[in-house]
């Protein structure tokens, strides 16, 4: 019997020196205090290497002691006030030897010891690096948040500036080749031509930049009412009529007599007629372009189907993105490809504004392409 016991004491201190060895060679700081909130143990070498302190200089101080001012009151708090029932994690800043703070991550749990005492079993662990590199990307984020602001009033702010002047030149531009062309000689008319499409073109832009600060400042707003549909695609048809006819391309459309839907008649038009204008702007001379409305129970599907360029896989991911444009194609197939690729983002936004999606559907280069605008029957 004397042989065992000894036995089980040599096999207990073996299995305290192995634990000692662990404890002692950890890289978190391990702790064990008492009601009174006293070190009862740390393990040296952490202490020292992290907090730079001795053993004799910590058993029996009180660990709040320690700790920064500004945090002693959530220590307390969760140690003394809920009835000394510890089991977390607190980040708290924690006292150097030298006088500066670390912040450690502590997790804990209390346990009764063999005399029947309260004690609680600490871990902390050292943060301050991870805490710097947190705050530093929340800085940053903050900068960037800010310069985004900076860059989103900016174009607010010169796009409405350009407008003004930009639309007289549009309108007068305009009002000159609807009621004054057949005075003007042909060498004057192809440069008034040229500033109108010049203008027209920067007018869209001005649009669209303004449209993407809305977007990014969460102004955008629809003005839902009831309309009719199919009304909306067909004037959309007539404005762009001319445009088609003079790149010989047709507008085919099947459409019902009549779709009422809750929309922002306004922002739809400025999606159709996008998305028409892609269709003509990527379609060769020649050929045509189908539209026709499906109804799908919960949803109306609006498709607009092209002969053109067609898209490829690659292009597919970058078409709804900012400044997503085509690859430039071959002058020999006469399509147009200028452009600030802002249209379909801009589309993209105002049809997940009403609740619904666009979808898109190619074989691939020169197999046409199909843009399918589908909105819910109900917001």
């Amino acid at each position: 019997m004397a042989d065992q016991n000894e036995r089980n004491e040599k096999q207990l201190k073996g299995t305290e020196e192995k634990y000692k060895l662990i404890l002692e060679n950890a890289n978190d700081l391990i702790t064990i205090i008492n009601e009174d909130l006293q070190f009862e143990y740390i393990n040296k070498k952490p202490f020292l290497n992290i907090l730079g302190y001795n053993y004799d200089e910590l058993i029996g101080k009180k660990g709040i002691e320690f700790v920064h001012p500004e945090d002693r009151d959530k220590i307390l708090k969760t140690f003394i006030e809920s009835n000394k029932q510890f089991e977390g994690s607190i980040e708290a800043r924690v006292k150097h030897k030298f006088g500066h703070y670390i912040t450690t991550e502590t997790n804990g749990k209390t346990f009764i010891d063999k005399d029947g005492k309260q004690k609680f079993f600490v871990i902390s662990r050292d943060i301050t690096k991870r805490k710097r590199e947190e705050e530093t990307i929340i800085a940053e984020n903050k900068k960037l948040q800010e310069l985004s602001q900076i860059k989103s009033e900016l174009i607010m702010r010169a796009s409405h500036e350009l407008k003004t002047p930009l639309s007289s030149v549009y309108a007068a531009s305009q009002i000159l080749l609807n009621n004054f062309k057949n005075q003007i000689g042909e060498k004057a008319l192809g440069f008034l031509e040229m500033i109108y499409r010049g203008s027209q073109k920067l007018k869209q832009l001005i649009e669209n930049l303004l449209d993407i600060s809305r977007f990014e400042s969460g102004n955008l707003n629809l003005n839902l009412q009831v309309e009719n549909l199919v009304e909306i695609i067909i004037e959309c048809c007539t404005d762009l009529e001319y445009w088609a006819n003079k790149r010989n391309i047709k507008i085919n459309h099947e459409l019902p007599k009549e779709i009422f839907l809750s929309i922002d008649r306004i922002r739809m038009e400025q999606v159709i007629i996008n998305i028409l204008s892609n269709a003509i702007k990527y379609t060769p001379p020649k050929g045509n372009i189908y539209i026709k409305i499906n109804d799908n129970n919960q949803w109306i599907d609006l498709s607009i189907r092209d002969t053109g360029i067609g898209i490829t896989k690659k292009e597919e991911n970058l078409l709804f993105q900012k400044f997503g444009k085509m690859q430039r194609i071959s002058e020999d197939l006469d399509v147009e490809i200028e452009g600030s690729g802002l249209g379909l983002f801009i589309s993209k936004e105002i049809v997940e504004l009403h609740h619904g999606k666009i979808l898109v559907e190619s074989k691939g280069r020169g197999k046409g392409s199909t843009f399918i605008l589908r909105l819910p029957k109900s917001i």
